[in-house]
């Protein structure tokens, strides 16, 4: 059976997860710990240098797919259910994959920095398991992992406001992108039917208030990842991702 290795809180996992879900692909599914997971990721990918990432699947034959688009293009050759990836919108779904991940950098940047301040929230970085035994110690460790991944990903060199003006720029777009009329008891879709694209961008906004269902993140961290100032100001876009949720995300 295909493996996928994540982490239940990130949205660029819950990318690759829903599309297995959506295509009813059946998976094992692997909680990947940062730092102390990582020898045996660079193991699996043969990659000794450079940031590893989840998610990343690994098939029947051994092969591994470490990008969450690559993820759902394998899951929409297998299984039944809507085509995630239609021929005739290859285009519009790379620039929508595109913009998925400017926001989600963005956004990353931004909450991260957030969960940083927050002792309740370094705390929930910790797994169950460990939070006892580490005690106040645990608080360091995770406050050390999200500096480094801050560092990881470059988002400690770029400016607060940098990264709030970005953010901001891929929801407005996502906005304009929006169909003004929708099908009569349908969420809005972003290429006139369900395609992956509506699965990436419905992922920014995670970091403007997190899904009810999907994410498996804690409440501090919920209060950390969400932006009450920009889900007052796209509550049409929340309301649009809550939709999509309801209507199309397999909740198994």
């Amino acid at each position: 059976m295909p493996s996928l290795l994540a982490i239940p809180f990130s949205p660029w996992s819950e990318k690759a997860r829903w599309a297995l879900d959506a295509r009813h692909v059946r998976y094992s599914y692997r909680h990947y710990m940062p730092l102390l997971g990582e020898p045996m990721l660079r193991l699996k990918l043969r990659k000794w240098s450079g940031p590893v990432t989840v998610p990343v699947l690994i098939d029947d034959d051994g092969r591994t797919f470490a990008d969450s688009a690559d993820i759902a293009r394998w899951a929409d050759g297998r299984g039944e259910g809507p085509v995630l990836f239609p021929a005739a919108h290859e285009r519009e779904l790379a620039r929508f994959v595109e913009m998925s991940e400017r926001g989600l950098a963005a956004g990353r940047g931004l909450s991260l920095r957030r969960v940083e301040k927050d002792e309740e929230a370094l705390g929930e970085m910790i797994p169950k398991n460990l939070r006892k035994p580490l005690g106040r110690l645990g608080v360091h460790v995770g406050a050390f992992g999200i500096r480094r991944t801050l560092r990881k990903y470059g988002a400690s060199s770029v400016a607060v406001d940098a990264q709030e003006r970005a953010l901001v720029a891929v929801l407005e777009e996502l906005r304009a992108s929006l169909p003004s009329t929708p099908v009569p008891g349908e969420p809005k879709t972003l290429l006139g039917t369900f395609t992956f694209a509506d699965v990436a961008m419905a992922q920014v906004l995670a970091f403007v208030e997190p899904p009810k269902f999907g994410l498996r993140i804690g409440p501090a961290n919920r209060r950390s990842f969400g932006d009450p100032k920009l889900a007052a100001r796209f509550a049409d876009l929340v309301q649009w991702r809550d939709a999509l949720y309801e209507k199309y995300r397999p909740r198994a």
